[in-house]
This record gives structure tokens, sequence and C-alpha cells, in this order.
């Protein structure tokens, strides 16, 4: 399978978001299901209120990586603020995998302002972007669905930027439709076929040239 830029090489320090996230109402959760062939080589568990986006990205590789995000929301959809925490081997609710890295960004106009902890050394980093830049990691599909929804806020706007976790680039979507219920998402070389209702929740989707299904429970 073709590998989708990853989010090693980009890590920063996660602070607390001074709002009360944790006490507004959900407004939506679930999990995806990937699956490669017949395998499944991640799950993606969520929730969504209007001002955040909350989750865990769990990969199925030998070291049981786990990346929790958290996403700030603004009212047009885009995302001044997220951040990562990065984890391996087996959580066995007791004891937590070992943390890998800590990774806090904040977006404002046309640059990305990177806090990078891993270990105990702290690295800040500034990468320009494009304004209302969608963050990007390799296999989240919850943060697809942000753009989607920045694209329906937009004005259904066909294009929507997306700054790479996995190493500072920004590169751009461009979205297209597929029949009444579904859509085209192409980052680069890969196309994401994704089956959206009307608020712009992806309910499932494909990756056709790497034979990846994403099914959402």
């Amino acid at each position: 399978m073709r590998r989708l830029p990853t989010f090693a090489g980009l890590t920063s320090l996660v602070t607390c978001v001074a709002t009360p996230l944790a006490a507004q109402t959900v407004a939506d959760s679930g999990t995806f299901v990937i699956r490669h062939n017949d395998t499944t080589v991640a799950t993606e568990k969520f929730s969504r209120t209007e001002t955040s986006v909350d989750g865990t990205l769990s990969l199925k590789n030998a070291r049981n990586t786990s990346h929790h995000y958290n996403l700030v929301v603004a009212p047009d959809a885009t995302v001044p603020l997220v951040e990562v925490t990065v984890r391996q081997d087996a959580d066995s609710g007791r004891v937590k995998g070992r943390q890998v890295s800590v990774t806090r960004v904040i977006f404002k106009e046309d640059s990305a302002a990177v806090d990078a902890v891993i270990g105990q050394a702290l690295e800040t980093r500034i990468f320009g972007t494009q304004r209302g830049a969608v963050p990007y990691l390799n296999m989240s599909f919850a943060m697809l669905e942000q753009a989607v929804r920045r694209s329906k806020v937009a004005g259904g706007s066909n294009e929507v930027p997306f700054f790479n976790l996995g190493g500072g680039q920004t590169v751009r979507g461009k979205i297209t439709a597929l029949g009444s219920d579904s859509l085209n998402l192409a980052i680069g070389e890969v196309q994401f076929h994704l089956r959206v209702d009307p608020a712009g929740r992806v309910l499932g989707g494909s990756i056709p040239s790497q034979n990846v299904v994403v099914v959402r429970q």
C-alpha cells in the first residue's frame, strides 16, 4: 500500500486549551474503521462540538502508535489551533503507552507556529501556509471531514488547503462531486472517495488506488 504523508518528523508542545471544551455538549461522535483489503490498519474514535474536535487515531502497527488530537474550531470551520500527543505501545487502560512526542500548532493568517517536544528537546518553528488551511494527519478521516465542512461554510468552494502535520508543507485539496451523496477529495495524487450527508458528515469512503475502505460506525 502506498504510504500517505506521515506524522513522524513534526512534533511539538501541547498545552491545555484554556476554554471549557469538555463541558460543551457533544454534537456528533463516531468511529472510523480503516481497512486495507480485509485487514484493519487503523481505527479513529472522535467527538465533535461546535468549537472542537477531539479524537484518537490508533494505528495497527508493530508499536501500536496512537495520535490523540484536539482541534479548536472557529465559526467559519477553520482550525486556529491543533494539539497532538503521540504514544507508542499498547494502552492497557491502567498504564498508558510511552509518550513519543507532543505537538501544538497555532495558525494565524498565512503562517503556522509549531512548538515541538521530542523526549526532552523543545523546538519552535514557523512555517508558511495558506489562510484557512486545515491540519492533515495521515489516515485521519475526522480531519478530512473538517475540510468538507470548511468547504461548505466557504460557499461550496472546491478547493481547501491542507497543512501537512507530517512535514509542514501546505498542499492543495480539490473537491469534486460524485453524485448527490458522495465526493472526491484529491490531495496531491491521492484520491479519497467520501460518502457525505448534507451537513458534511463523512459516512464512509475509500482510497481506490490503495485498496483502502473506510467504514463509519
